[in-house]
């Protein structure tokens, strides 16, 4: 049992740096992510589609078509602006907080946690869709 247990968990931990690839049967693979902005998750996918070929295969992926879109709940303009509310929030109350006197501290504290808020509001905004062959 607790080899078992052993060798379950180290194929969950083993598949974790492609956790959202789809494998096909025809060779095509599928792997779609969310990110908060299209660079990363351009990053994220072309990295997952790296990582399964090379451990499934023992080869390279090679992308046959790749896409990124804005699937946020709110304007991609508001989106936009929030997140960079709450960089200047986040970073603004950090430096408060390190350079500051206890008053400023505790601003410091509360701007980081408004950052941090605005930032889990407008969540991951961004879609990447790719397909890609192990080649």
């Amino acid at each position: 049992m607790r080899y078992s247990l052993l060798f379950v968990s180290t194929l969950i931990v083993a598949c974790g740096h492609h956790r959202d690839v789809r494998p096909s049967s025809n060779g095509v693979h599928r792997v779609q992510v969310t990110s908060e902005d299209e660079e990363s998750g351009q990053r994220d996918a072309l990295a997952q589609a790296r990582h399964f070929c090379k451990e499934t295969y023992e080869k390279a992926a090679g992308i046959k078509s790749e896409k990124t879109f804005y699937s946020g709940s709110m304007s991609e303009d508001n989106y936009r602006a929030t997140k960079t509310a709450s960089k200047v929030l986040q970073q603004g109350g950090s430096s408060a907080w390190v350079f500051g006197g206890k008053k400023e501290s505790n601003a410091g504290q509360a701007a980081m946690g408004a950052g941090g808020v605005l930032d889990s509001a407008a969540g991951k905004g961004y879609t990447t869709q790719m397909t890609f062959e192990c080649i």
